[in-house]
């Protein structure tokens, strides 16, 4: 059985959400995935909170989900910070900031090649990671070692286990500890108590992630376990509904990073850079700094972030319309045809639309 449930948030966005409440509910009837959370918040801090799920089974408005790689939005928005402060440039070496990291071709590495995934660094596979369950400190080392595969910023690569190096520059502009920078930066700050590589003190609102063996709690202690002490940059966070929009209503409103910041990690930073598969198949990427840009069959628009998670997760800050809007389902694999749909009423239900108000 499944039920809308009453927003348990202050929730006066008064836009028609229902078209975008019945495409959710209809996939969960149709168990296309097991539960959805999605929000909407405005440029005023005006907020909708829906869920889509039984109760019982603990489907909230603030249920918390691993995030995957949303947690490179995060990451890359907290990167940003020093660069809006003058503390970190851009098209540096890493190496300045991560000595560690230098000769063999490595000091051609920058922290754009990182966030727009044209590094040439090879990345640690997630089944090696589960198989594995290396630490922090293990993975970042094997990034340390590695040297670029061809010229940065030549090819596009999705990568995911470089992203220790961006981690590794802000621990070392902080003189912290990685997930304490996170943490006193970013997270506190916005007030994004539910996000956190350590899911275990959440573990009771946490929903459990179909097709990782999660349905076993023995496994599920043990991906908690590892997870935490990976504190992965490119993919390990877990959050909620209620915070992902706190962050997008930052962005939204210019009260975390400058207007120019944010408006660069939405354009396109790779025009006519490729990316080959493995087939030898050339195309092209519309990729922001450390965020997507909006592409394919996601509703059109310039100046908008927006990135997903291999778990079904979708952050979207529309600069132009003025919304951000954030959906959680749990389902490892998981397509974004359902994210897409909700996402698609609720554009038409924005001010200005066809169907807003």
């Amino acid at each position: 059985m499944t039920s809308a449930v009453r927003p348990a948030f202050p929730a006066d966005l008064d836009w028609d959400l229902e078209p975008a409440l019945e495409v959710a509910a209809t996939a969960v009837a149709a168990a296309q995935l097991p539960a959805i959370v999605f929000g909407v918040v405005d440029a005023d801090g005006r907020r909708a909170f829906l869920a889509v799920g039984d109760p019982a089974a603990g489907i909230h408005e603030d249920s918390v989900f691993f995030l995957a790689s949303v947690t490179k939005a995060i990451v890359a928005t907290a990167v940003m910070q020093y660069v809006d402060e003058g503390r970190l440039e851009l098209h540096a070496p890493l190496a300045r900031y991560v000595p560690a990291f230098s000769g063999e071709g490595r000091d051609a590495v920058s922290a754009w090649h990182l966030l727009t995934h044209t590094s040439g660094l090879p990345d640690i596979s997630m089944d090696r990671m589960r198989r594995e369950r290396p630490s922090y400190e293990q993975a970042l080392g094997e990034t340390l070692a590695s040297t670029p595969r061809w010229e940065p910023g030549s090819r596009y690569e999705y990568n995911s286990s470089a992203w220790s190096l961006l981690s590794e520059t802000m621990a070392t502009l902080s003189s912290s500890a990685w997930p304490t920078v996170l943490e006193e930066r970013l997270l506190r700050p916005m007030g994004m108590a539910d996000t956190s590589f350590d899911g275990r003190p959440l573990r009771r609102r946490i929903v459990p992630v179909e097709g990782m063996g999660t349905g076993n709690r023995l496994v599920a202690e043990v991906l908690l376990r590892f997870l935490a002490r990976a504190a992965l940059p490119g993919g390990g966070l877990f959050g909620s509904v209620p915070d992902l929009l706190r962050l997008g209503h930052a962005l939204l409103a210019a009260g975390l990073l400058s207007r120019a910041t944010t408006r660069a990690m939405s354009e396109q930073q790779i025009a006519g850079v490729p990316h080959i598969a493995e087939d030898g198949t050339t195309s092209y990427v519309e990729q922001g700094l450390g965020w997507r840009r909006a592409g394919g069959e996601w509703p059109a628009g310039e100046g908008v972030l927006t990135h997903g998670g291999h778990s079904g997760t979708r952050l979207w800050v529309d600069l132009e319309r003025g919304f951000a809007f954030a959906f959680l389902t749990s389902v490892w694999g998981a397509g974004s045809e359902v994210a897409r749909a909700v996402l698609e009423r609720v554009v038409e239900a924005a001010p200005g639309s066809e169907g807003g108000s």
